[in-house]
C-alpha cells in the first residue's frame, strides 16, 4: 500500500490530504428518495460538487463511484454522464505543465439490462464496416479485441492490437478513432515517453492507443521494454526511483494497448500481438468518412459491451478455450486465448469465425520469420539433399548465396553472406563451427548432430512422405510387367498428367465425410 501510494503521489506531485470524507460528500444524495424532483436533485449534487472541490484523487473517485450507484439506485438512466457533469475539473499541479491539458476520463455507463453477446458483436461489426474495409479475418479480432479490452481484468495475457501498413492512407488512425469511442478509459497519443506510460497505466488503467508508432518506437529500447512488460498479468510491473527520498516503487504496466503504425513491429512487441495488415481500400470497396462528431453516436455500444464484460467476467476468468492445432507457436496461442474465451462464450456463430481467423492470420505471421529460423530452414533442407554429412563452410555459403529469393545473396552492403556472419547468427542456438582434418587440410564447417536441437525446437516437423496412390501403384505394377522400353519413352508431358490425376484422386480421398460407403 505503501508503494502504491508513493506512485500516486510521484504521479499527481501533490501530497494534500482529503479535508472531506467521501461519506459526507455522498450525505446529501443519501437523503434523496425514489423518484425526486429536478430541484432536489440538483441541490443534492452541488453539495456533492462543493466537496469535491478539497479532495484528493483517490477520494473524488470513490465519491464518484457511490454517487453513481445510488443515482442508478434512484432510477436515473445515465447516472455517470450526470455525476460527471457535476464533477469539477480535475487540475493536477505541475511546475511545468505550461498549460498543457489534464488528463481526464469518463467511464461508461453500465447499459441497463443484460446485453445479448451475438447481438453485440454483430452491432459492432456492422458500425465498424462503415467505416473501415477491413476483411473478414481481419474484422473478428478487432471487435473481439474491444470487448477485451472491456473484461481485461480477467485474463493473464494482454496481447497488443497491431494495426499496421505498408503505407499511409490505409485507415490506421480510423480505427483508433473508432476504438477511443467504443473501450474503456480511452488514451490516445502519437508519441509518449517510457515515463509517461508507466506512470500514466499505473494510476489511470486506460487503454493505450498509440498512433504514429513507427515515428518513435523503433527508437526507445526503454519503452518497448515497459511495453513488452505489459503481457503477462505476473510480470506487468516496472520499477523506478521515485521522490527525493529515492523511494523505490513498483508500477504496473497491465492495462489494454492497440498500436498503429507504418511497416511492422519490432520483433518482441510483434510476438506479443494480433497483427491486423491494413491496406488502402480499393475502388471497389465503399466505407463512409468517420467525422468526429459522429463518435458520440457509439457510446451505446460502449455501454453494452461495459455491461456484457461486467456480466460474464468470471466466466470469462476461468475459460479455457481450445485452440486451432494449426497454430504452433507458444506466444501466438497465449495471444488468441483471451479472443477465443470470449467467441466461445458469446456462442453462435463466432468460435467458428475465431478460430478461422486465427489460422489464416497466424499463418500469415509466420512469414514474419527471424533471419535465424530462416536460416535453420534452409541448413535442415541442405543438410537432407546432402544426406545428413559434415559440411564445409564454404559449401554452405555457396549454396545460400544461390538462393535469390532469400537475403543471403545480399547480406550487407549488397554484399553475400560471409562465414563469419554465418557463425553469428547460429551461435545463439548453441550452434558453432567446428575444425577436421581431410585430405591433410584443415577444413572449418558443420555437423548436422549439432543441429537436431536447434531444428525439433524451432522448426516445424518434416512432413511424411505421402503414401503411393493406388492409381500411381497401377501404373508401377504395368510398368514392371513389361520390358520397360514403352516406358523409358514417355515425356514429361504425360507424366504430369500422371501425377495431376493422382494429386486430384488425394484431394477427393481427403474431403471424403466420415462413415460414407465404399
Amino acid at each position: 500500500m505503501a508503494a502504491r501510494l508513493g506512485n500516486l503521489t510521484a504521479l499527481a506531485d501533490s501530497e494534500a490530504a482529503a479535508s472531506t470524507s467521501p461519506e459526507e460528500a455522498l450525505a446529501k444524495l443519501d437523503q434523496l428518495e425514489e423518484g425526486p424532483s429536478s430541484s432536489h436533485v440538483m441541490a443534492a449534487l452541488g453539495h456533492f460538487k462543493e466537496a469535491l472541490k478539497s479532495m484528493d484523487e483517490i477520494s473524488r473517485e470513490l465519491a464518484r463511484e457511490g454517487a453513481v450507484k445510488r443515482l442508478r439506485v434512484l432510477g436515473f438512466a445515465s447516472p455517470g454522464r450526470i455525476v460527471d457533469a457535476a464533477m469539477p475539473p480535475s487540475v493536477r499541479p505541475s511546475s511545468d505543465a505550461r498549460g498543457a491539458g489534464a488528463i481526464a476520463f469518463q467511464d461508461p455507463d453500465l447499459w441497463p439490462e443484460a446485453v445479448p453477446g451475438g447481438a453485440l458483436l454483430a452491432k459492432l461489426e456492422q458500425t465498424v464496416g462503415r467505416y473501415l474495409a477491413l476483411g473478414a479475418d481481419q474484422m473478428v479480432p478487432f471487435i473481439l479485441w474491444v470487448l477485451l479490452a472491456h473484461a481485461h481484468d480477467a485474463f493473464e495475457i494482454s496481447p497488443i492490437l497491431a494495426l499496421t501498413s505498408p503505407d499511409k492512407g490505409c485507415g490506421k488512425s480510423t480505427a483508433l478513432a473508432l476504438l477511443s469511442a467504443l473501450v474503456p478509459r480511452p488514451l490516445t497519443s502519437a508519441n509518449i515517453t517510457p515515463s509517461a506510460v508507466f506512470r500514466v497505466t499505473d494510476y489511470f488503467k486506460p487503454t493505450l492507443l498509440l498512433d504514429e508508432a513507427d515515428t518513435f518506437i523503433s527508437d526507445s529500447e526503454g519503452l518497448r521494454g515497459i511495453l513488452n512488460s505489459g503481457h503477462m498479468r505476473s510480470q506487468a510491473y516496472v520499477t523506478r526511483v521515485t521522490g527525493d527520498d529515492h523511494q523505490v516503487s513498483m508500477f504496473s504496466t497491465w492495462t489494454p494497448k492497440a498500436i498503429a503504425l507504418i511497416g511492422e513491429l519490432p520483433a518482441t512487441l510483434a510476438d506479443r500481438s494480433v497483427t491486423i495488415r491494413m491496406r488502402r481500400r480499393s475502388r471497389s470497396e465503399t466505407i463512409e468518412r468517420l467525422q468526429l462528431h459522429r463518435l458520440g453516436d457509439m457510446e451505446d455500444l460502449r455501454s453494452m459491451a461495459a455491461r456484457w464484460a461486467m456480466d460474464h467476467v468470471d466466466e470469462l476468468r476461468f475459460a479455457d478455450p481450445g485452440i486451432p492445432s494449426s497454430i504452433t507457436r507458444d506466444r501466438a496461442r497465449d495471444n488468441w486465448r483471451p479472443l477465443l474465451s470470449i467467441a466461445d462464450l458469446v456462442g453462435e456463430e463466432w468460435p467458428r469465425r475465431a478460430r478461422e481467423s486465427a489460422g489464416r492470420l497466424c499463418a500469415l505471421a509466420a512469414g514474419d520469420t527471424s533471419v535465424g529460423i530462416l536460416l535453420l530452414e534452409d541448413l535442415r533442407a541442405l543438410f537432407q539433399s546432402r544426406g545428413m554429412v559434415r559440411l564445409v563452410s564454404e559449401e554452405i555459403l555457396d549454396y545460400l548465396r544461390r538462393m535469390e529469393e532469400r537475403p543471403w545473396p545480399e547480406w550487407r552492403d549488397r554484399s553475400p553472406l560471409s562465414a563469419r556472419q554465418l557463425a553469428a547468427i547460429l551461435h545463439p542456438f548453441g550452434i558453432n563451427p567446428i575444425k577436421w582434418r581431410q585430405d591433410e587440410v584443415t577444413r572449418r564447417g558443420y555437423e548436422p548432430a549439432h543441429f537436431t536441437d536447434a531444428f525439433s525446437r524451432y522448426l516445424p516437423p518434416v512432413p511424411p512422405h505421402p503414401p503411393q496412390t493406388s492409381l500411381q501403384s497401377t501404373f508401377a505394377q504395368t510398368a514392371s510387367a513389361t520390358n520397360g522400353a514403352h516406358f523409358d519413352i514417355v515425356d514429361s508431358a504425360k507424366s504430369g498428367i500422371v501425377n495431376h490425376v493422382a494429386h486430384v484422386a488425394d484431394e477427393e480421398n481427403a474431403y471424403e465425410p466420415q462413415g460414407r460407403g465404399k
